[in-house]
Protein backbone atom coordinates (compact mmCIF):
# COMPACT_ATOMS: atom_id res chain seq x y z
CA UNK A 1 0.00 0.00 0.00
CA UNK A 2 1.55 3.51 -0.61
CA UNK A 3 2.15 5.76 2.19
CA UNK A 4 -0.48 8.10 0.99
CA UNK A 5 -3.44 5.50 0.83
CA UNK A 6 -2.23 4.23 4.35
CA UNK A 7 -2.87 7.85 5.41
CA UNK A 8 -6.34 7.01 4.45
CA UNK A 9 -7.17 4.14 6.39
CA UNK A 10 -5.16 5.40 9.24
CA UNK A 11 -7.49 8.10 9.39
CA UNK A 12 -10.62 5.86 8.93
CA UNK A 13 -9.14 3.58 11.69
CA UNK A 14 -7.80 6.44 14.36
CA UNK A 15 -11.73 8.35 13.77
CA UNK A 16 -13.53 5.49 15.53
CA UNK A 17 -11.21 5.23 18.47
CA UNK A 18 -10.45 8.65 18.77
CA UNK A 19 -13.61 9.87 19.42
CA UNK A 20 -13.95 7.66 22.54
CA UNK A 21 -17.50 7.64 24.36
CA UNK A 22 -17.44 11.03 22.55
CA UNK A 23 -21.31 12.24 21.63
CA UNK A 24 -22.08 9.14 23.80
CA UNK A 25 -20.44 10.18 27.00
CA UNK A 26 -23.39 12.85 27.55
CA UNK A 27 -25.90 10.47 27.73
CA UNK A 28 -24.37 8.02 29.28
CA UNK A 29 -23.54 9.89 32.54
CA UNK A 30 -27.21 11.22 31.95
CA UNK A 31 -28.47 7.64 32.61
CA UNK A 32 -26.33 6.99 35.56
CA UNK A 33 -27.43 9.94 37.08
CA UNK A 34 -25.18 13.16 36.84
CA UNK A 35 -26.81 16.23 36.70
CA UNK A 36 -26.22 18.31 33.27
CA UNK A 37 -23.62 20.49 35.13
CA UNK A 38 -21.78 17.30 36.44
CA UNK A 39 -21.57 16.07 33.08
CA UNK A 40 -20.71 19.56 31.56
CA UNK A 41 -17.35 19.03 34.39
CA UNK A 42 -16.72 15.36 33.19
CA UNK A 43 -16.66 16.34 29.92
CA UNK A 44 -14.89 19.20 29.82
CA UNK A 45 -11.56 17.18 31.66
CA UNK A 46 -10.59 15.64 28.15
CA UNK A 47 -10.55 19.18 27.13
CA UNK A 48 -8.33 20.36 29.91
CA UNK A 49 -5.96 17.54 29.63
CA UNK A 50 -6.05 18.33 26.20
CA UNK A 51 -5.17 22.37 26.88
CA UNK A 52 -2.25 21.26 29.06
CA UNK A 53 -0.58 18.73 27.09
CA UNK A 54 -0.95 19.89 23.31
CA UNK A 55 1.78 22.41 22.99
CA UNK A 56 4.19 20.74 24.57
CA UNK A 57 3.50 17.53 22.53
CA UNK A 58 3.44 19.58 19.28
CA UNK A 59 7.37 20.26 20.32
CA UNK A 60 8.01 16.62 21.49
CA UNK A 61 7.04 16.07 18.19
CA UNK A 62 9.05 18.61 15.98
CA UNK A 63 11.57 16.53 17.51
CA UNK A 64 10.89 12.91 17.35
CA UNK A 65 11.45 10.46 14.55
CA UNK A 66 9.02 8.06 16.85
CA UNK A 67 5.59 9.65 15.42
CA UNK A 68 4.37 6.07 14.54
CA UNK A 69 5.04 4.55 17.60
CA UNK A 70 3.84 7.75 19.57
CA UNK A 71 0.44 7.80 17.42
CA UNK A 72 0.14 3.53 18.81
CA UNK A 73 0.54 4.29 22.67
CA UNK A 74 -2.01 7.35 22.01
CA UNK A 75 -4.57 5.29 20.52
CA UNK A 76 -4.44 2.73 23.10
CA UNK A 77 -4.21 4.63 26.12
CA UNK A 78 -8.10 5.61 24.69
CA UNK A 79 -9.18 2.27 24.34
CA UNK A 80 -7.81 1.86 28.14
CA UNK A 81 -9.35 5.60 29.17
CA UNK A 82 -13.03 4.03 27.49
CA UNK A 83 -12.73 0.86 29.09
CA UNK A 84 -12.12 2.30 32.27
CA UNK A 85 -14.82 4.85 32.58
CA UNK A 86 -17.37 2.29 31.69
CA UNK A 87 -16.44 -0.12 34.67
CA UNK A 88 -17.09 2.28 37.38
CA UNK A 89 -19.83 4.93 38.79
CA UNK A 90 -17.28 7.18 40.41
CA UNK A 91 -16.59 10.78 39.39
CA UNK A 92 -13.29 11.00 40.54
CA UNK A 93 -12.63 7.44 38.33
CA UNK A 94 -14.63 8.88 35.63
CA UNK A 95 -12.79 11.78 35.88
CA UNK A 96 -9.49 10.15 35.63
CA UNK A 97 -10.42 8.31 32.86
CA UNK A 98 -10.95 11.34 30.87
CA UNK A 99 -7.75 12.59 31.44
CA UNK A 100 -6.15 9.90 30.28
CA UNK A 101 -8.21 10.22 27.18
CA UNK A 102 -7.76 13.86 26.68
CA UNK A 103 -3.91 13.94 26.86
CA UNK A 104 -3.88 10.85 24.52
CA UNK A 105 -6.42 12.43 21.97
CA UNK A 106 -5.24 15.47 21.79
CA UNK A 107 -1.64 14.00 20.77
CA UNK A 108 -3.07 12.51 17.74
CA UNK A 109 -4.61 15.47 15.32
CA UNK A 110 -0.25 17.26 15.58
CA UNK A 111 1.04 13.28 15.14
CA UNK A 112 -0.90 12.67 12.19
CA UNK A 113 -0.77 16.17 10.67
CA UNK A 114 3.28 15.55 11.14
CA UNK A 115 3.12 12.49 9.91
CA UNK A 116 1.07 13.72 6.82
CA UNK A 117 3.55 16.41 5.90
CA UNK A 118 6.29 14.32 6.34
CA UNK A 119 5.23 11.89 3.65
CA UNK A 120 3.52 14.38 0.97
CA UNK A 121 5.32 17.50 1.39
CA UNK A 122 4.17 21.16 1.64
CA UNK A 123 2.89 21.75 -1.82
CA UNK A 124 0.73 18.52 -1.61
CA UNK A 125 -0.65 18.99 1.96
CA UNK A 126 -3.52 20.90 1.81
CA UNK A 127 -5.00 18.51 -0.79
CA UNK A 128 -4.15 15.58 1.45
CA UNK A 129 -5.44 16.82 4.51
CA UNK A 130 -8.87 17.04 2.91
CA UNK A 131 -8.83 13.34 1.77
CA UNK A 132 -7.90 12.73 5.53
CA UNK A 133 -10.32 14.30 6.55
CA UNK A 134 -13.35 12.44 3.90
CA UNK A 135 -12.15 9.67 5.66
CA UNK A 136 -11.46 10.42 8.96
CA UNK A 137 -14.85 11.47 9.09
CA UNK A 138 -16.56 8.22 7.33
CA UNK A 139 -14.50 6.79 10.11
CA UNK A 140 -16.59 8.50 12.98
CA UNK A 141 -19.68 7.68 11.25
CA UNK A 142 -18.84 4.09 10.81
CA UNK A 143 -17.95 3.87 14.80
CA UNK A 144 -21.22 5.97 15.56
CA UNK A 145 -23.34 3.29 13.82
CA UNK A 146 -21.90 0.35 15.15
CA UNK A 147 -21.74 2.50 18.59
CA UNK A 148 -25.45 3.05 18.68
CA UNK A 149 -26.27 -0.56 17.53
CA UNK A 150 -24.02 -1.76 20.59
CA UNK A 151 -25.66 1.08 22.45
CA UNK A 152 -29.35 0.61 21.91
CA UNK A 153 -29.13 -3.30 21.90
CA UNK A 154 -26.43 -3.68 24.74
CA UNK A 155 -26.44 -0.34 26.93
CA UNK A 156 -24.19 2.33 26.06
CA UNK A 157 -21.33 0.69 28.42
CA UNK A 158 -20.57 -1.62 25.30
CA UNK A 159 -19.56 1.36 22.92
CA UNK A 160 -16.46 0.80 24.30
CA UNK A 161 -16.06 -2.67 22.28
CA UNK A 162 -15.76 -0.52 19.19
CA UNK A 163 -13.14 2.04 20.72
CA UNK A 164 -10.79 -0.74 21.42
CA UNK A 165 -11.47 -2.40 17.99
CA UNK A 166 -10.76 0.48 16.21
CA UNK A 167 -7.82 1.31 18.33
CA UNK A 168 -6.62 -2.05 17.39
CA UNK A 169 -7.07 -1.15 13.47
CA UNK A 170 -5.14 1.63 14.07
CA UNK A 171 -2.36 -0.14 14.92
CA UNK A 172 -2.15 -2.43 12.14
CA UNK A 173 -1.93 0.15 9.73
CA UNK A 174 0.75 2.00 11.27
CA UNK A 175 2.54 -1.75 11.11
CA UNK A 176 2.14 -0.72 7.40
CA UNK A 177 3.52 2.62 7.16
CA UNK A 178 7.09 2.55 6.37
CA UNK A 179 9.25 4.89 8.76
CA UNK A 180 11.64 5.70 5.85
CA UNK A 181 8.52 7.07 4.34
CA UNK A 182 8.25 10.17 6.78
CA UNK A 183 10.68 13.13 5.76
CA UNK A 184 11.05 14.29 9.32
CA UNK A 185 12.46 17.91 8.49
CA UNK A 186 9.70 18.11 6.20
CA UNK A 187 7.64 17.33 9.01
CA UNK A 188 8.48 19.95 11.08
CA UNK A 189 8.47 22.79 8.63
CA UNK A 190 11.86 23.20 8.21
CA UNK A 191 15.03 23.56 10.06
CA UNK A 192 14.91 25.13 13.55
CA UNK A 193 16.48 28.43 14.25
CA UNK A 194 18.40 29.46 17.78
CA UNK A 195 14.78 30.42 19.41
CA UNK A 196 13.01 28.83 21.66
CA UNK A 197 9.48 27.10 20.51
CA UNK A 198 7.65 29.67 22.52
CA UNK A 199 9.31 32.57 21.07
CA UNK A 200 8.16 31.37 17.63
CA UNK A 201 4.64 30.92 18.65
CA UNK A 202 3.69 33.73 20.80
CA UNK A 203 6.07 35.94 17.84
CA UNK A 204 4.12 34.93 15.35
CA UNK A 205 1.15 37.00 15.25
CA UNK A 206 -1.40 35.32 12.69
CA UNK A 207 -1.01 32.24 14.72
CA UNK A 208 -1.91 34.07 17.52
CA UNK A 209 -4.81 35.97 15.61
CA UNK A 210 -5.64 31.70 14.22
CA UNK A 211 -5.84 30.42 17.89
CA UNK A 212 -8.21 32.84 18.87
CA UNK A 213 -10.63 32.08 16.38
CA UNK A 214 -10.25 28.27 16.98
CA UNK A 215 -10.72 29.32 20.48
CA UNK A 216 -14.10 30.78 19.75
CA UNK A 217 -14.94 28.27 17.35
CA UNK A 218 -14.65 24.81 18.88
CA UNK A 219 -16.65 26.99 22.93
CA UNK A 220 -19.47 27.05 20.43
CA UNK A 221 -19.12 24.03 18.48
CA UNK A 222 -18.17 21.18 21.17
CA UNK A 223 -20.86 20.86 23.56
CA UNK A 224 -23.79 21.61 21.35
CA UNK A 225 -24.45 17.90 19.64
CA UNK A 226 -23.95 15.95 22.94
CA UNK A 227 -26.25 18.76 25.05
CA UNK A 228 -28.71 18.76 21.81
CA UNK A 229 -29.01 14.65 22.68
CA UNK A 230 -29.49 15.35 26.09
CA UNK A 231 -32.07 17.41 25.45
CA UNK A 232 -33.41 15.02 23.13
CA UNK A 233 -32.84 12.36 25.35
CA UNK A 234 -35.03 14.41 28.59
CA UNK A 235 -37.91 14.75 26.12
CA UNK A 236 -38.54 11.12 26.06
CA UNK A 237 -36.18 9.75 23.02
CA UNK A 238 -33.87 6.46 23.25
CA UNK A 239 -30.58 7.90 24.30
CA UNK A 240 -28.63 5.61 22.55
CA UNK A 241 -30.46 5.47 18.98
CA UNK A 242 -30.73 9.39 18.99
CA UNK A 243 -26.70 10.05 19.97
CA UNK A 244 -26.22 7.17 16.99
CA UNK A 245 -28.76 8.94 14.51
CA UNK A 246 -27.03 12.30 15.09
CA UNK A 247 -23.74 11.24 14.96
CA UNK A 248 -24.09 9.41 12.18
CA UNK A 249 -25.75 12.51 10.31
CA UNK A 250 -23.26 15.13 11.30
CA UNK A 251 -19.96 12.65 10.30
CA UNK A 252 -21.63 11.35 6.92
CA UNK A 253 -21.88 15.09 5.88
CA UNK A 254 -18.43 15.86 7.31
CA UNK A 255 -17.38 13.40 4.46
CA UNK A 256 -18.73 15.84 1.29
CA UNK A 257 -17.69 18.60 3.69
CA UNK A 258 -14.19 17.79 4.05
CA UNK A 259 -13.70 17.11 -0.02
CA UNK A 260 -15.82 20.64 -0.58
CA UNK A 261 -13.48 22.65 1.44
CA UNK A 262 -10.53 21.40 -0.93
CA UNK A 263 -12.52 23.37 -3.49
CA UNK A 264 -13.75 26.24 -1.98
CA UNK A 265 -10.00 26.49 -0.88
CA UNK A 266 -9.07 27.21 -4.38
CA UNK A 267 -11.10 29.75 -5.42
CA UNK A 268 -10.87 31.73 -1.33
CA UNK A 269 -8.09 30.01 0.06
CA UNK A 270 -8.30 28.20 4.11
CA UNK A 271 -8.92 31.78 5.54
CA UNK A 272 -12.32 31.71 3.43
CA UNK A 273 -12.98 28.23 4.15
CA UNK A 274 -12.75 29.02 7.98
CA UNK A 275 -14.92 31.86 7.56
CA UNK A 276 -17.65 30.01 6.47
CA UNK A 277 -17.13 27.23 8.87
CA UNK A 278 -17.93 29.59 11.50
CA UNK A 279 -21.33 31.01 9.93
CA UNK A 280 -22.20 28.01 9.88
CA UNK A 281 -21.74 27.32 13.80
CA UNK A 282 -23.72 30.60 14.09
CA UNK A 283 -26.74 29.22 12.44
CA UNK A 284 -26.80 25.98 13.80
CA UNK A 285 -26.87 27.36 17.81
CA UNK A 286 -29.59 29.40 16.73
CA UNK A 287 -31.29 26.47 14.73
CA UNK A 288 -30.57 24.00 17.94
CA UNK A 289 -32.77 26.17 20.30
CA UNK A 290 -35.95 25.51 18.06
CA UNK A 291 -34.87 22.07 17.57
CA UNK A 292 -37.62 20.26 19.23
CA UNK A 293 -38.72 17.67 16.44
CA UNK A 294 -36.46 15.56 14.27
CA UNK A 295 -37.40 17.68 11.53
CA UNK A 296 -35.09 20.22 12.81
CA UNK A 297 -32.67 17.85 14.45
CA UNK A 298 -31.41 16.65 11.36
CA UNK A 299 -30.70 20.06 9.67
CA UNK A 300 -28.86 20.82 12.68
CA UNK A 301 -27.18 18.31 12.52
CA UNK A 302 -26.07 18.57 8.70
CA UNK A 303 -25.17 22.32 9.59
CA UNK A 304 -22.42 21.02 11.83
CA UNK A 305 -20.95 17.87 9.60
CA UNK A 306 -20.59 21.27 7.27
CA UNK A 307 -18.73 23.57 10.09
CA UNK A 308 -16.52 20.74 11.31
CA UNK A 309 -16.34 19.07 7.78
CA UNK A 310 -14.37 22.37 6.41
CA UNK A 311 -13.09 23.96 9.70
CA UNK A 312 -11.02 20.39 10.25
CA UNK A 313 -9.54 20.81 6.86
CA UNK A 314 -8.76 25.06 7.40
CA UNK A 315 -7.20 24.85 10.55
CA UNK A 316 -4.16 22.43 9.98
CA UNK A 317 -3.77 24.15 6.46
CA UNK A 318 -3.89 27.44 8.12
CA UNK A 319 -1.26 26.41 10.50
CA UNK A 320 1.38 24.82 7.59
CA UNK A 321 1.12 28.07 5.43
CA UNK A 322 2.07 29.98 9.02
CA UNK A 323 4.23 28.41 10.16
CA UNK A 324 5.83 27.06 7.03
CA UNK A 325 10.43 27.19 6.97
CA UNK A 326 9.97 27.70 10.75
CA UNK A 327 11.09 24.23 11.72
CA UNK A 328 7.85 24.49 14.28
CA UNK A 329 5.15 23.11 12.67
CA UNK A 330 4.02 20.70 14.46
CA UNK A 331 4.61 22.90 17.81
CA UNK A 332 2.74 25.67 16.04
CA UNK A 333 -0.13 23.21 15.15
CA UNK A 334 -0.05 22.21 19.21
CA UNK A 335 -0.15 25.84 19.94
CA UNK A 336 -3.83 26.23 17.73
CA UNK A 337 -4.83 23.08 18.83
CA UNK A 338 -4.14 24.51 22.55
CA UNK A 339 -6.85 26.89 21.71
CA UNK A 340 -9.53 24.12 20.92
CA UNK A 341 -8.85 22.26 23.57
CA UNK A 342 -9.46 25.09 25.60
CA UNK A 343 -12.80 25.95 23.86
CA UNK A 344 -13.82 22.25 24.10
CA UNK A 345 -13.03 22.82 28.18
CA UNK A 346 -15.27 25.61 28.28
CA UNK A 347 -18.11 24.81 25.62
CA UNK A 348 -19.72 21.90 28.16
CA UNK A 349 -19.16 23.93 31.01
CA UNK A 350 -20.83 27.11 29.61
CA UNK A 351 -23.56 24.50 28.19
CA UNK A 352 -24.03 23.21 30.94
CA UNK A 353 -24.40 25.69 33.67
CA UNK A 354 -26.84 27.63 31.15
CA UNK A 355 -28.79 24.59 30.96
CA UNK A 356 -29.08 24.01 34.51
CA UNK A 357 -30.38 27.49 35.72
CA UNK A 358 -32.12 28.60 32.04
CA UNK A 359 -32.45 25.32 30.04
CA UNK A 360 -30.91 23.51 27.01
CA UNK A 361 -32.73 26.06 24.53
CA UNK A 362 -30.70 29.33 26.07
CA UNK A 363 -27.60 27.15 26.14
CA UNK A 364 -27.57 26.72 22.67
CA UNK A 365 -28.43 30.62 22.20
CA UNK A 366 -24.99 31.49 24.30
CA UNK A 367 -22.79 29.26 22.34
CA UNK A 368 -24.28 30.91 18.85
CA UNK A 369 -23.39 34.42 20.41
CA UNK A 370 -19.67 33.00 20.84
CA UNK A 371 -19.12 31.81 17.54
CA UNK A 372 -20.39 35.04 16.43
CA UNK A 373 -17.76 36.82 18.31
CA UNK A 374 -15.36 34.10 16.49
CA UNK A 375 -16.60 35.00 13.26
CA UNK A 376 -15.97 39.02 13.95
CA UNK A 377 -12.40 38.53 15.21
CA UNK A 378 -11.76 36.37 12.45
CA UNK A 379 -13.48 38.87 9.46
CA UNK A 380 -11.20 41.90 11.42
CA UNK A 381 -7.97 40.08 11.98
CA UNK A 382 -7.50 37.70 9.52
CA UNK A 383 -5.13 39.76 7.28
CA UNK A 384 -2.88 40.12 9.55
CA UNK A 385 -2.39 35.96 8.55
CA UNK A 386 -0.58 36.69 5.42
CA UNK A 387 -1.17 33.11 4.00
CA UNK A 388 -0.99 32.80 0.36
CA UNK A 389 -4.36 33.30 -2.08
CA UNK A 390 -4.89 30.31 -4.51
CA UNK A 391 -2.84 32.20 -6.93
CA UNK A 392 -0.23 31.79 -4.43
CA UNK A 393 -0.06 35.47 -3.53
CA UNK A 394 -0.17 36.94 0.19
CA UNK A 395 -3.37 38.07 1.76
CA UNK A 396 -1.92 41.58 4.27
CA UNK A 397 0.46 40.99 6.47
CA UNK A 398 3.64 38.52 6.38
CA UNK A 399 3.24 35.35 7.95
CA UNK A 400 6.89 35.22 9.22
CA UNK A 401 7.23 35.35 12.87
CA UNK A 402 8.69 38.39 13.99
Amino acid sequence: MQPATSLLALNFALAGAREGFGPFLGVYLQQRGFDPATTGFAMGLAGLAGLLATTPVGALIDRTAYKRAGLAVAVLGIAAGAVALVSTDSLWLIGLSQLVIGVADTSIAPLVAAVTLGIVGREAYGAQVSRNEAFNHAGNAANAALSGVLGYALGLRYVSIAIVVMAVASCGVLLGIDKGSIDHGTARGGEQDERSTARVLFGTRPLLVLAGTVFAYQTANGAMLPFLAQARTAAGADPSLTTGVMTVVSQATMVGAALLAARVAQARGHAGVLSIALGLVVFRGILAAFATSWWLVVPVQVLEGLAMGMGGVAIPALVAEIMDGTGHATAGLGGVMTAYGAGATVSPLLAGLVAQYLGFAASFVALAAVAAGGLAVWMVGRRALGTRSPTGQTDGASAEPV
